[in-house]
C-alpha cells in the first residue's frame, strides 16, 4: 500500500514540474504587451520633448525680440534728422523697410530689413562714411517702419512691426517646422517732438 501511494505523488511531483516555465504562447503574449507599453512610452517622451524645445524656442526667441524691439525704441526717442522723408511733402505718412537717424553724436544709424535673408540689420554710417553692418536679429519674416511726420520732415512718430519665426540652432529636420510666430509692434515718439 506504500508503494501505490509513494508512485501517484512521484507522478504529481514530475508534473508539477514540467509546468514551471512559460509555454510559447505565453512568452509572446507577455513580449507583446511589454512592446506595447516601450513604444506608448517612448511616444510620450518624444511628445513632451517636442513641447519643450517648441517652448524654449519661443521663450528665446521672444526675449531676444523684445529686448531688441526696446533697444530700436531707445535709439528711435534719442534720434534726429529721420528718413526717409515723404516724397510729396502733402503726405505724412511713409511705410518702409528701412529708417536711418542721426545719434546725439552726429553718426548715421540705418535700421535696414533684408527680406531674403529674413534679417534686421544695423548699419553704423561714421564721419567719413565709412559703413559697418552687424546683424541685429535673424527669423525676421516680416517688418515694416512706418513714420508719421508733421510738416514733411519732422518725425512725430514711427511704428515698428515685427513678425519673428522662433529658431534654434540645436534643432534637426527630424523635429518638424515650428509654425509658431511671434509679432511684436511698438512705436516712439522722438524726445525732440515730446518735449517741445
Amino acid at each position: 500500500m506504500n508503494e501505490h501511494t509513494i508512485a501517484p505523488n512521484r507522478a504529481g511531483r514530475s508534473r508539477r514540474n514540467h509546468r514551471r516555465g512559460f509555454n510559447l504562447v505565453e512568452l509572446l503574449i507577455a513580449l507583446a504587451i511589454t512592446a506595447a507599453l516601450l513604444s506608448a512610452t517612448m511616444m510620450a517622451l518624444h511628445a513632451s520633448f517636442n513641447a519643450y524645445q517648441s517652448t524654449t524656442e519661443a521663450a528665446s526667441t521672444h526675449t531676444i525680440s523684445r529686448l531688441v524691439m526696446n533697444r530700436m525704441l531707445t535709439l528711435l526717442r534719442t534720434g534726429q534728422d529721420f528718413g526717409p522723408t515723404p516724397v510729396d511733402p502733402m503726405d505724412s505718412v511713409v511705410d518702409s523697410n528701412y529708417i536711418e537717424f542721426f545719434t546725439a553724436n552726429g553718426q548715421l544709424i540705418t535700421l535696414d530689413w533684408v527680406a531674403p535673408d529674413q534679417t534686421l540689420y544695423v548699419v553704423l554710417t561714421d564721419e567719413f562714411n565709412v559703413e559697418t553692418t552687424y546683424p541685429l536679429l535673424e527669423g525676421v519674416t516680416d517688418c515694416s517702419f512706418t513714420l508719421e511726420y508733421e510738416l514733411g520732415y519732422k518725425l512725430h512718430r514711427a511704428t515698428i512691426d515685427m513678425t519673428i519665426v522662433p529658431d534654434d540652432n540645436m534643432s534637426v529636420s527630424l523635429d518638424g517646422t515650428n509654425e509658431r510666430v511671434i509679432r511684436l509692434v511698438a512705436s516712439a515718439m522722438p524726445r525732440m517732438i515730446a518735449y517741445e
